[in-house]
């Protein structure tokens, strides 16, 4: 096996298989006809006629020199330009990851000709960016979240391979860098920094594990239902949903119809009847969503709840409508408690988003979509006029706004900063499922990746083909059954505490050691602190091996860890000894807001015992 062979070969183990793919396709049809590689590793641009090296030994160790001077201490660097790969080897060791980034497929296989990096590959410690990849948006939200990636996001900044890039491609790596900055920025705003949400979430979902077992299995209600029918429509609250209205109830007998709870009152008032009303919504005000409603009109609809829904929302809807709360795969502390049969859907971050994704589990193939405007309409409305919280609920927010691509592309809409992050999730979700057609009928709003845009008349005598069935409204466990899986999750959840407990017992330890050490006016040699390092890294690894650090739910503690050592490596300290005792006293600090953290989650927990 040739070296670029084995090279594709690490690319598609799973670091990067779309290229790997890409790469295979390109020898199979085509060959280097724009650049050439000489014996001295030497590239040639014939559409420049230029070499991309003046001197290649020269030029690659002054690049190599500049970017280990500017990154000491990073954990990861990004570059510009694969060029022969020999800077990409020369730095290899310097970096837990290095991200390179490259438009030219011909530069890729020349480089992956000469030097072997399929162990890199493999490993991850080098990933190659294919910057024309039509899901780089996907790629990189991935990678940027990994967990020994986002804590130093902070760190970003974009290198060039040689100066032969920055004088051809200076459009491409400003391109580039926008929509890396873009993705950063998502993955830390998704990350809640101060746990507020994450710890407001969490209250929920322990206080809700009791009705969630006193419900309906979500499993139950997948095996009884999937692939029943092909066609459905998910209806949001958008400004636009008005307009749809009149189409939606003369074929709401032909689909079966998924309502995000915002929606459900226009609907009701309409005598349209969803099959499915979506709620996942940590606050308590969609309770108004819900006032003087007839239960027997709703009698044949079910009411999905995430687990962490807000616990009088979730206590109000199990005790009056054919409900069932499920657990989310995404949310590791969720998972953890393997009770199976109420999982598991990914729910997002919005409740337009858990419908589909509902959608999908009971196998649906025709998606159509209305209300999903995410964005203001023309009169400055962020919801339909009747909208339970106000049409304008969105602008008292205060959420910063943004201009996007309009539905149609025809133009530009306004929206802002959560509705543009829910939209970019929706295309990572429609992208990977394309088992199923998405047809975006909102008819306003904003464009959203990765759909169909068609009206939704086109849409209702396109696929109103027959009429649904009237689906049983599925059982929910035996007393007996759900108490027993109670005690199981409380057995679970005990160890659970017991890990805290330690935590909590390690952490005040090592803080109180710290600010001892850093008040102390003696000198403190380098040989000490690095022992002092140590303790700090040991106390790092038990975090890290247990669900603490993995289960997701004070992931944002972890991202101000990284936070306050980036502001430190940024500095680029070259004295070992007061870089170490900055990071100790930023540790310490650090230490203070894990505990307050870990406390809270402690009392949180307490409630289900």
């Amino acid at each position: 096996m040739n070296i670029l062979e084995k090279n594709i070969q690490a690319l598609a183990s799973g670091t990067n298989e779309p290229l790997a793919l890409k790469l295979s396709n390109f020898l199979k049809d085509s060959q280097c006809v724009r650049f050439s590689l000489d014996k001295k590793l030497n590239i040639f641009d014939f559409k420049n006629q230029v070499f991309m090296y003046s001197d290649v030994e020269q030029e690659i160790t002054y690049f190599q020199k500049a970017i280990l001077e500017k990154t000491l201490r990073y954990p990861f660097v990004c570059i510009y330009g694969i060029g022969n790969a020999l800077l990409v080897k020369n730095l290899i060791s310097s970096y837990k990851h290095i991200f390179i980034f490259e438009s030219e497929i011909e530069l890729f296989i020349l480089a992956l000709s000469v030097i072997d990096l399929s162990e890199e590959l493999r490993s991850g410690k080098v990933y190659l960016i294919d910057t024309n990849e039509e899901k780089i948006n996907i790629q990189l939200s991935i990678l940027f979240d990994q967990n020994d990636m986002f804590e130093h996001l902070s760190l970003y900044e974009m290198f060039i391979n040689c100066s032969y890039y920055e004088k051809y491609f200076i459009d491409e790596i400003k391109k580039i860098d926008y929509i890396i900055n873009d993705n950063i920025n998502l993955v830390i705003r998704n990350l809640d920094p101060e746990c507020k949400l994450s710890l407001n979430c969490y209250d929920n979902f322990i206080q809700n594990i009791p009705l969630m077992l006193k419900s309906i299995p979500f499993q139950r209600i997948i095996q009884e239902r999937k692939n029943q029918f092909e066609n459905c429509i998910v209806v949001c609250a958008g400004p636009s949903l008005e307009k749809q209205i009149p189409l939606l109830k003369k074929y709401q007998e032909n689909f079966v119809i998924f309502c995000a709870d915002g929606a459900f009152s226009l609907l009701y008032k309409n005598d349209i009847i969803p099959d499915y009303v979506l709620n996942v919504d940590f606050e308590e005000h969609p309770m108004e969503f819900f006032r003087d409603i007839d239960k027997e009109k709703l009698k044949n609809t079910l009411i999905s709840l995430a687990v962490s829904t807000h616990f009088k929302v979730a206590s109000y809807l199990k005790s009056n409508f054919s409900t069932f709360l499920f657990l989310n795969y995404n949310i590791p502390y969720q998972y953890n408690i393997r009770m199976n049969d109420f999982g598991y859907l990914e729910a997002g971050t919005h409740v337009g988003h858990a419908c589909y994704t509902l959608a999908l589990a009971l196998g649906f193939k025709n998606i159509i979509i209305i209300g999903q405007d995410l964005a203001y309409s023309e009169k400055g409305n962020s919801h339909f006029s009747d909208f339970a919280l106000g049409k304008d609920a969105d602008i008292a927010l205060n959420i910063p706004s943004l201009k996007t691509l309009a539905y149609g592309e025809e133009g530009e809409v306004l929206t802002h900063l959560t509705w543009d992050d829910y939209r970019k999730k929706l295309e990572i979700l429609f992208a990977n499922n394309a088992q199923a057609n998405f047809y975006n009928a909102t008819e306003g709003g904003a464009r959203i990746a990765f759909t169909k845009e068609l009206s939704f008349k086109e849409c209702c005598l396109k696929f109103a083909n027959q009429k649904k069935k009237i689906l049983e409204i599925s059982k929910v466990l035996t007393s007996n059954r759900s108490d027993k899986l109670l005690k199981k999750v409380i057995e679970i959840l005990k160890k659970d505490l017991n890990i805290i407990n330690q935590a909590l017992e390690d952490a005040k330890i090592l803080k109180d050691a710290l600010e001892k050490i850093l008040m102390s006016e003696k000198k403190l040699h380098l040989e000490f602190l690095l022992n002092i390092d140590k303790n700090i890294e040991k106390f790092n690894f038990f975090l890290e091996q247990s669900f603490i650090f993995n289960d997701g739910l004070l992931r944002g503690i972890f991202l101000k860890r990284g936070f306050a050592f980036s502001e430190i490596i940024t500095q680029r300290i070259q004295e070992e000894e007061k870089n170490l005792q900055l990071m100790i006293k930023a540790y310490k600090d650090w230490l203070v807001l894990l505990i307050e953290k870990l406390n809270i989650r402690k009392n949180i927990l307490q409630k289900i015992f």
